[in-house]
């Protein structure tokens, strides 16, 4: 008998037939003898639309009622799957962060789970109960409710596996693994039988919408198993794991790309320092000396922060960002495909290479990228 964590994105409980399909997952787990318990996300769309009725009154999403706002998304999915998981036959009960509870710290909008009371969670499943449970929230030690970043249920997941001891998390999405690139974008992009927990993270920070970066870094710190399966179809899924599974002859594990974002352009090298300890909680990405990556809702505040210290800078909107990932990104200069595009900037990591790009010419970048690296296996 095992003990697994089974969390369902937004666009698994998005309608009442897939909360149905979710609830037949469930029960074919239960029926196998093993236990679980189950963290969802908002119902797809529903954080966007409490986003927009915070923005006549919020100026950054860096506030305490904002927070307050957008968490309320999961409070809803998780009763809701809960009612649908008990007319199917499951004993479910729905609980939130406060009720466990689940500690967090840091901002608004961007805190990280600090622990969670596993005990609470393991006694409500010996005494025959699924809980259902909010993700993307905490409670912080003043009372006060924490969001921990979009897609945030992931982290909230692997929290919960940790502090149960779980053999293994199950992230369940709209797609039946983690892809070599956007499937929605790239027609033969393959999938990876298994990727690093280092790659994933840096897949998934660079814009990878399949996990949270941080859910990765937790399974890699706690050595908790994660895999990323299909709400809608049967199949092995994808391993996050200590090694990659290249499909790439050039050792790459991945292309992503981002299009939320905007370059900030200082005009000297002193400011840097400076902007970045202003802004760290916005997680701004170095490119050079004078140039910062931003997530595009954060620009209001980024440019107040600016006003007041009197830096002078120029953005850019007209953006994006293509990462390659892999042992093999250090390579990537090199790749003829790139001389035809409009590059603005590049920079490297340890195992990425990152080009910035006109907007337009985002997706053709990636699908070019993709066509040179993936076109030979190993």
């Amino acid at each position: 008998m095992s003990l697994y964590v089974l969390k369902f994105g937004g666009s698994s409980v998005a309608t009442p037939a897939r909360m149905e399909r979710v609830a037949e997952i469930v029960s074919k787990v239960l029926a196998s003898g093993d236990r679980i318990a189950v963290v969802t996300s908002a119902i797809q769309g529903t954080t966007n639309r409490l986003i927009e009725l915070t923005k006549p009154f919020l100026a950054s999403p860096f506030d305490r009622e904002y927070d307050a706002v957008i968490s309320a998304g999961e409070q809803v999915a998780a009763g809701l799957l809960a009612a649908c998981l008990r007319s199917a036959g499951v004993n479910a009960r729905s609980l939130n962060a406060r009720q466990i509870p689940i500690i967090a710290s840091g901002e608004f909008s961007n805190a990280t789970i600090q622990s969670v009371n596993g005990e609470y969670i393991l006694r409500e499943i010996k005494q025959g109960v699924v809980p259902v449970i909010t993700g993307f929230q905490g409670i912080s030690e003043n009372g006060d409710i924490l969001t921990i970043g979009r897609g945030g249920s992931d982290a909230t997941a692997c929290a919960v596996a940790k502090a149960i001891n779980a053999d293994e998390c199950l992230i369940y999405t709209d797609v039946d693994g983690v892809y070599t690139a956007d499937p929605r974008i790239t027609l033969n992009a393959k999938k990876l039988d298994g990727i690093s927990y280092d790659d994933m993270v840096a897949l998934a920070s660079h814009g990878a919408k399949v996990l949270q970066d941080k859910s990765v870094r937790i399974a890699k710190q706690y050595g908790v198993r994660l895999k990323v399966l299909s709400s809608f179809a049967d199949g092995d899924g994808t391993n996050i794991t200590e090694k990659t599974d290249y499909v790439s002859s050039y050792k790459i594990a991945g292309i992503a790309h981002n299009l939320g974002v905007f370059a900030l352009k200082l005009s000297s090298k002193s400011d840097l320092e400076a902007i970045r300890e202003n802004t760290a909680h916005l997680e701004p990405c170095a490119l050079t000396d004078t140039l910062l990556l931003f997530p595009k809702a954060a620009q209001v505040e980024v440019k107040t922060i600016l006003d007041r210290g009197g830096v002078a800078f120029d953005i850019d909107n007209d953006i994006g960002v293509v990462t390659v990932v892999g042992d093999g990104a250090h390579g990537m200069s090199a790749v003829p495909e790139c001389e035809r595009f409009n590059i603005k900037a590049t920079s490297q990591g340890v195992n990425t290479f990152s080009f910035v790009v006109p907007f337009l010419q985002t997706e053709m970048l990636v699908n070019a990228l993709h066509k040179r690296l993936f076109e030979k296996t190993v």
